[in-house]
């Protein structure tokens, strides 16, 4: 293979790396700062605070929706040929991004007492509503910038501004929370407090991507910038693929919004307490949910940094090289969504009270733990279906899905509280991982195989469980605390678990890929 090649693939090892140890970083900072909410607030104010952010999730959406994908995947093409041209999509990006997000921020200033009122029904959360608002605009340009760096494979920017993002907003919410609201546990004042740390974080982190973009190697200084391409034609190119991408993303996050908005309402009708009802949604949508997509930052970052590579395959190596990239990529997925399936059925007690004390977590976890390879390789599914121009799919499987838990939602979840909704979870993200594996099989010729790539890894997870309980039930941790079980379990079972499976998945290791590369 030419040095070329190899300097690239390279590259991209590193970046992966490097985005990875900054997502594992800002992923344990969201776990730290969930468990200091909840500890501040309680699951109630954790319910709520989910239902403030269920709305605003709507509305940013529609203000940044598609733009880090569709400019990472037209970036990474274009500066193939011309740079300028590349710098010209950017631009067109950002000024559509600023139209639609502020056309959001406004649709959100104007609507915060009708959603405060009516939807969440605490008037006290509509100047949080406002707060959020204002982060929009800041948004949907950093959305910009970070498709730009991740097409220029300059990851470390964009990786460091989201975690410079998350210290932030760690940093302001304690401010607020522990000093300037100390005296307070008015839910609603709280609420307040906590979503000044997201628009500041939100804030802080376009300034971050800015001054790396200006300031630092990348920028494509005035003299150097002479596009071939018209503004309007960069703008129609950007909009054929950002819209299908953007739609999917809207109406995902718009049946999701209406989920989580009648979710607290339906468990009242089962239970007949609000309060509970708010406990309830926030354990499962704020505390076990985020919690099971904790190791998720290991892949999220492999695909972010792959989806421009696999355009350039399409374009320069052909679809044989794209395909082969894309097994690859789906036979890790299925290994860690069964390793962390493993380690979440095996050990959620330990797990859930380490990172969330006196929340009762363990039975949803464990539940929905079997359905975690799914969740994952879904995921992984939809954004590469997203490189290889099958966006609209991802649109229609979602909207299916969607439109089946709401019916299920306002139908059965009455009768049966969040235990049904447990299992309906369960049910949905299978029906979904089923539609998009099968739809991506029909764009590229990739093989999972059955026994190396789903039967072995969900054997050595067992295995690896099996030898962590009884790890566990031995007398030096009969009183131990939730810590130090949830890291012996977890280092036992991670142990087994890469002993048995490591050595099926030899070719993906550095050194195998270098003998790859060697014979071709």
């Amino acid at each position: 293979m030419p040095k070329e090649h190899q300097k690239v693939s390279a590259s991209l090892l590193k970046g992966a790396a490097v985005m990875t140890a900054f997502a594992l970083c800002g992923k344990l900072l969201g776990v730290l700062l969930r468990l200091y909410l909840t500890s501040r607030i309680g699951s109630e104010g954790i319910g709520l605070y989910q239902l403030i952010m269920s709305v605003y999730g709507l509305f940013s959406t529609v203000a940044t929706a598609g733009l880090t994908v569709a400019v990472s995947r037209l970036v990474a093409e274009r500066a193939e040929n011309s740079l300028s041209n590349a710098a010209l999509l950017l631009r067109a990006s950002v000024v559509a991004g600023l139209a639609v997000s502020l056309l959001s921020t406004a649709a959100l200033l104007g609507t915060a007492d009708f959603f405060a009122l009516r939807v969440v029904r605490e008037e006290s959360t509509a100047p949080s509503l406002r707060i959020l608002a204002l982060s929009m605009p800041f948004m949907a340009v950093a959305a910009c910038f970070k498709g730009w760096f991740i097409a220029r494979r300059q990851v470390l920017r964009s990786s460091s501004a989201s975690f410079f993002e998350q210290c932030v907003k760690f940093a302001v919410m304690a401010l607020f929370l522990n000093v300037v609201m100390a005296r307070t546990n008015d839910l609603g004042m709280l609420c307040t407090g906590i979503v000044l740390g997201v628009t500041i974080g939100e804030c802080c982190s376009f300034f971050y991507l800015w001054i790396a973009y200006r300031f630092l190697r990348g920028y494509v200084r005035r003299q150097e910038y002479c596009p071939t391409e018209r503004f309007g034609n960069s703008l129609r190119v950007l909009g054929k693929v950002a819209t299908p991408i953007g739609l999917s993303i809207i109406m995902t996050s718009l049946l999701h919004t209406a989920e989580n908005l009648i979710l607290p309402s339906v468990f009242e009708k089962y239970g007949g307490d609000r309060s509970t009802a708010l406990s309830q949604f926030g354990i499962i949508r704020g505390m076990v949910i985020p919690l099971l997509f904790f190791p998720f930052a290991f892949l999220q970052s492999l695909v972010s940094v792959m989806i421009p590579e696999i355009s350039r395959l399409g374009v320069s190596d052909g679809k044989a090289a794209r395909d082969r990239q894309i097994g690859r990529i789906l036979s890790i997925a299925f290994l860690f969504g069964i390793a962390a399936g493993g380690l979440f059925f095996f050990l959620p007690e330990e797990l859930g009270q380490t990172f969330y004390p006196g929340q009762d977590v363990t039975h949803a976890l464990r539940l929905l733990a079997l359905v975690n390879p799914f969740m994952y390789v879904q995921t992984i599914s939809d954004g590469l279906l997203k490189a290889v121009d099958g966006q609209k799919y991802t649109l229609r499987y979602s909207v299916y899905n969607s439109l089946l838990r709401l019916v299920v939602i306002y139908t059965l979840i009455p009768l049966s509280g969040a235990e049904g909704y447990l299992l309906l979870l369960m049910l949905s993200n299978t029906f979904e991982f089923a539609l998009c594996y099968r739809r991506l099989k029909t764009y590229a010729h990739f093989s999972v195989g059955f026994l190396r790539g789903v039967l072995a890894p969900l054997a050595s997870a067992v295995l690896g469980g099996i030898a962590a309980r009884l790890t566990l039930h031995l007398p030096s941790f009969g009183n131990a605390s939730p810590l130090p079980s949830a890291m012996a379990g977890s280092a036992v079972y991670l142990g087994v678990f890469l002993l048995l499976t490591l050595p099926l998945y030899r070719q993906f290791l550095p050194s195998a890929r270098r003998r790859e590369r060697a014979a071709a």
